[in-house]
């Protein structure tokens, strides 16, 4: 098992190679990550932590969301080359970076449900979970994440109640869905098909600004005419028929329905909302146990 000051060293050596360097291709800077000497399953963790930290501004440089997916996979690739047996070391390591993304998110989350948090406290952390789904959007894109993530991720961002960031929550769900959504509908179409639905109907009782119901209508017309569009119109037609549970929304004289499909499916990726609460804020070391998302292959 490696030290708490092993692991520390790595994170430093993660971050001095991944600071910006004028003219260095992804591929030349993933394969200076995977030159650093990671002997057990645990030492991925600190790169993934840099990684992450690179990108979602809680360090002194940022890489740009595009380059570091770009990284991430080829970083992913390189260490695919050395796996032999059981020893899959692209594996660990895409785990490893879902489970860091996974601990950013909650305690992100956390922040800017919090109503002791500032508004400048509250801004940058919503800009940084932002980044964070954004970049889980695109490693889904380069099948570096499984779609269970995605699902858990928007179950997680539906908003409980009169919570004091419904509209973000909101506006999040859109932005990742705009990246995912076409890809998501091949695999997942019962649940776009409610999870919109409850968009649409939260927006419609809610007194979020026009841009944010602009934005949900918008994605509402894109899931029945870009996002597989016969697929998505017939599940939503086998639902409505087989009576699921909806609650219903009058919507420019169109009846659209959200329908009692968002608890239990999928992999969750975090606590509701509810227990997250419930906790102080507090930061996963190491030595904490986690749960491992695989990507599938």
């Amino acid at each position: 098992m490696a030290t708490l000051g092993k692991m520390a060293d790595i994170e430093r050596q993660a971050l001095v190679i991944l600071r910006p360097v004028e003219g260095r291709t992804d591929q030349k800077l993933a394969e200076q990550l995977a030159s650093l000497e990671l002997l057990t399953v645990e030492e991925f963790q600190p790169v993934a932590r840099a990684l992450v930290r690179s990108f979602d501004g809680s360090c002194e440089f940022s890489l740009e969301l595009p380059y570091s997916v770009a990284v991430a996979r080829e970083l992913g690739s390189r260490l695919q080359q050395f796996s032999s047996g059981i020893c899959n070391r692209d594996r660990h390591f895409h785990r490893a970076l879902l489970s860091e993304c996974q601990d950013k998110f909650e305690s992100l989350l956390q922040v800017v449900d919090s109503p002791s948090t500032s508004k400048s406290e509250a801004a940058l952390a919503k800009i940084r979970l932002t980044r964070i789904v954004t970049f889980i959007g695109h490693l889904y894109h380069v099948k570096c994440a499984p779609h269970g993530i995605i699902h858990a991720i928007l179950t997680d961002l539906i908003p409980s109640g009169e919570s004091l960031s419904a509209e973000f929550r909101v506006l999040c769900s859109c932005a990742l869905l705009e990246l995912v959504g076409h890809a998501f509908a091949e695999v997942d179409a019962s649940y776009l098909v409610a999870f919109i639905g409850k968009l649409v109907e939260l927006t419609a009782k809610s007194s979020f600004g026009a841009p944010t119901r602009r934005l949900v209508e918008e994605l509402r017309e894109i899931s029945t005419t870009s996002w597989q569009p016969k697929r998505v119109l017939t599940v939503r037609a086998e639902m409505v028929a087989s009576h699921v549970k909806a609650s219903c929304t009058n919507k420019g004289g169109e009846q659209v329905c959200a329908f009692n499909m968002m608890a239990g499916q999928g992999t969750r990726l975090g606590r509701s909302s509810q227990e997250r609460n419930s906790e102080p804020l507090r930061r996963v070391d190491a030595h904490s146990s986690r749960r491992c998302l695989a990507p599938s292959r």
